[in-house]
């Protein structure tokens, strides 16, 4: 009978990789154009926190259902802060 072994991810290059985003997101954090600065500062938050979901808390490799719980809540979460985010100050001025 032959044995599949399931392949398992090289943890180090997943941090190296983050690593060097941490670096990017350094060195363009110095830069003076807002425009610019935000959107790639906010993309690769992005995907640093898509790759630490994926292969440190290992939903790459789990069932499909907790992935999709995950993404649930995410989706109920942004509104909600959102919304907090507008109505705070304005409860905060009583």
């Amino acid at each position: 009978m032959e044995r599949v072994q399931a392949s398992r991810p090289n943890y180090l290059i997943v941090f190296g990789i983050l690593a060097g985003f941490t670096l990017i997101e350094t060195l363009v954090s110095y830069v003076q154009q807002e425009a610019i600065r935000l959107p790639v500062l906010l993309g690769m938050s992005a995907v640093k926190a898509a790759l630490v979901l994926l292969y440190f808390m290992h939903l790459k490799m789990d069932s499909k259902v907790f992935s999709y719980l995950f993404v649930a809540g995410l989706v109920l979460a942004i509104p909600l802060i959102l919304a907090m985010t507008i109505i705070m100050p304005i409860i905060a001025r009583y």
